[in-house]
């Protein structure tokens, strides 16, 4: 089948290389080069990387022309696949054939940018993948294929997004292969907004089980964080304890203490136990190194 392949990111790059084994991708889309990392070096996206390794003609666009609508239309595609682009597709380019997008929940749960990080901060409400043809509307398009997904205890959005695409990658070339009737979504909808720097400050009077749950849903991005002293850390890595081992303690909520060589914050309900933290200007470190620096009696802002 003549594809066309719109994505940005790694794990789009990965399913790319999968999609091109099987088909013949015509065209690739992806986002134009960006700065990257403090000297904001001009960088090209891993689906172009990848594109040009696998010698597949490249189109960089951050968003939809006149330009990018005549490439698609002489690309004579039969299919265009979006996974992770970045760039919403005009009414147009929809016209000029038809979409199939590749989103990390089971629609019609968590419609929006980002629906894996609400999946796993929702201890796993909806977490899934599904393949559904791209309307005018937000993620609304009906369903050609979906899969459950359990999320592992402790896996952040890091670890979960290469599984995710993997499986995701296996479900569109099955659905590419047969292609089945679409269904229209049903069902409430809820949503996954972007999510911002504001809404990482964790929250010690929650249970610890929710906060545990938005430290792995927020990592790589945007990162959870509290501040002691005035200063922000980086919470990158943390585990739940049951709320009995929190009572024999007494901590307040915030208030940080090691137990059996264990860092611990006191919450709501049950502790935090903390793994990996970044404070601000240093390099992620284990939380017992970061510990041995702090006050007697320290606590979270």
């Amino acid at each position: 089948m003549r594809i066309i392949f719109a994505g940005t990111p790694d794990n789009a790059a990965r399913a790319l290389r999968s999609i091109s084994q099987e088909h013949q991708v015509v065209l690739v889309l992806t986002r134009e080069d960006a700065p990257i990392g403090r000297k904001k070096v001009m960088t090209q996206s891993a689906v172009a990387l990848a594109a040009q390794e696998l010698g597949l003609l490249v189109h960089k666009a951050n968003r939809i022309t006149t330009t990018e609508l005549a490439a698609l239309q002489g690309a004579a595609a039969e299919l265009g696949v979006v996974v992770a682009y970045g760039c919403i597709l005009p009414q147009a380019a929809l016209d000029v054939l038809p979409w199939w997008n590749m989103h990390f929940s089971l629609l019609p749960k968590w419609r929006g940018a980002a629906p894996l990080q609400r999946s796993i901060a929702s201890g796993g409400d909806g977490a899934g993948v599904t393949i559904f043809e791209l309307d005018k509307g937000m993620d609304t398009g009906p369903i050609i294929s979906q899969r459950s997904i359990e999320i592992m205890p402790g896996e952040s959005t890091l670890n979960a997004l290469p599984r995710f695409t993997s499986f995701g990658t296996e479900l569109l070339l099955a659905a590419m292969h047969i292609r089945p009737e679409p269904i229209e979504q049903s069902g409430n909808p809820t949503f996954a907004p972007k999510i911002s720097r504001a809404e990482g400050r964790l929250d010690f009077t929650l249970p610890a089980h929710l906060i545990a749950n938005l430290v792995a849903a927020f990592n790589p991005e945007p990162t959870c964080w509290a501040e002691l002293a005035g200063s922000p850390v980086r919470i990158i890595e943390a585990v739940a304890h049951p709320s009995e081992e929190a009572l024999s303690q007494n901590l307040l909520p915030g208030q940080i203490a090691v137990l059996a060589k264990k860092v611990i914050v006191g919450c709501g309900q049950g502790i935090l136990e903390l793994i990996i933290v970044q404070p601000a200007g240093k390099n992620q470190m284990p939380a017992a190194d970061w510990q041995r620096g702090l006050n007697e009696g320290a606590a979270f802002d």
